[in-house]
């Protein structure tokens, strides 16, 4: 039997359980991650716990992941609350697959698993306790709910994507109006799965909205404005191939040069496109962080691995994975302060070809960053930089 599954076992099959292995060993040795915003959403599960404060880690809040990191983090210190990150990640990704996915190819679901892992915003951006893959997870929970027809436990995954990052209402609003329904589903039906949606989703933020006095100013978010309109766009459409890869933006043009003005390829893959659209242009209001994009890059891979030859998808991997090593850039960004821990704010750019560190480099020299927001003269901020459970025995 062994023998068996052994001749089973090809370079596909080793590279994804390979990179499964360093992604829970990252999970280990990486303490609490490089994001800023990890802190906060620590800081607020310990004020919940110390007076029942409702306070938000940054703006709308994103309730869920801070309990749920918080508690982690508290209890159990930055490997939990890391796995869970990456695990949320990578159930995610499966079953968003699964659900669109009617005839089973496991030779394209394989490469559709090695390009969402090779992909260094997907991949190192999920290994430090942040919440972009919790509200993923709860989106492909509800969209595989869905594509089974069992509406009740769809609408409560996609309430919990929306308490995980408000703006998933506008991918879960998408998807059950858009969704290729076997038999078809009235758009009355759609529109009260919607509307539930937003309803049990809100109920995560009527303490926020109580707290704000029932004003709606909580809504909101901070906007690079600084360099106006064209310098939005600019930051925008630098970003979105940022989080491609320069290269692998240039080769899928090229790859699919054919289709792209094919009203075929629009009609097979139009939920895939409206969903990529909404992200983007979510990401055009605020082009701030590259995984905003983690939407949209899943369900682009998921729409290549359909749609690429075999070859075309091993070179795109190939280039994937040579960005762990190099990074490729055309722009030199002047930032107001360009201290290690001052604030990225960007006040010019000119065009400059580069060679960069990779990803795999950056994550690891990018681990003390902690440094740079906890108080290491408290003993929670000690242990946040150790990466150990903040919790402080009596």
């Amino acid at each position: 039997m062994l023998t068996d599954i052994a001749k089973k076992i090809g370079l596909k099959e080793i590279l994804i359980l390979s990179i499964l292995v360093l992604g829970f060993y990252l999970c280990f040795v990486g303490g609490y991650g490089s994001d800023e915003d990890t802190l906060p959403m620590i800081y607020v599960f310990e004020a919940r716990l110390a007076d029942g404060r409702f306070v938000t880690s940054r703006f709308t809040g994103y309730p869920i992941p801070e309990i749920g990191i918080g508690f982690l983090a508290y209890f159990l210190g930055s490997w939990a609350s890391n796995l869970a990150t990456y695990l949320f990640f990578l159930i995610g990704v499966v079953l968003f697959y699964f659900s669109f996915s009617k005839k089973i190819d496991y030779e394209n679901f394989k490469y559709y698993i090695i390009l969402c892992l090779s992909s260094p915003v997907l991949f190192f951006d999920n290994l430090e306790s942040i919440d972009y893959s919790w509200a993923f997870l709860f989106f492909a929970i509800g969209t595989f709910f869905l594509s089974r027809k069992i509406f009740e436990l769809a609408i409560l995954a996609f309430a919990f994507a929306v308490g995980s990052r408000m703006n998933f209402l506008i991918f879960c609003i998408l998807v059950i109006f858009f969704f290729n329904y076997e038999n078809k589903v009235p758009v009355k039906k759609k529109t009260i799965l919607a509307f539930c949606t937003f309803i049990i989703g809100g109920l995560f933020y009527l303490p926020i909205w109580y707290d704000n006095g029932f004003g709606l100013n909580w809504i909101t978010a901070a906007r690079p404005l600084e360099q106006g309109f064209f310098g939005l766009i600019a930051r925008f459409s630098y970003k979105t191939l940022l989080s491609i890869g320069l290269l692998q933006s240039i080769f899928i043009i090229y790859s699919l040069k054919k289709n792209l003005f094919s009203k075929k390829f629009y009609n097979n893959y139009k939920i895939f496109f409206i969903l990529i659209a909404s992200n983007l242009l979510l990401f055009l209001y605020i082009p701030a962080e590259l995984s905003y994009l983690q939407p949209a890059l899943i369900i682009l891979y998921f729409v290549l691995s359909q749609q690429m030859s075999r070859k075309l998808i091993f070179i795109l991997i190939f280039l994937n994975f040579l960005n762990w090593f190099v990074n490729f850039d055309i722009l030199k960004i002047q930032y107001k302060d360009n201290s290690r821990c001052g604030a990225k704010h960007a006040i010019s750019a000119n065009l400059d070809l580069s060679i960069k560190i990779g990803s795999l480099d950056k994550f690891f020299s990018t681990r003390d960053m902690m440094n740079c927001w906890a108080d290491d003269s408290l003993e929670r901020g000690k242990r946040i930089l150790e990466g150990k459970a903040t919790k402080i025995k009596d």
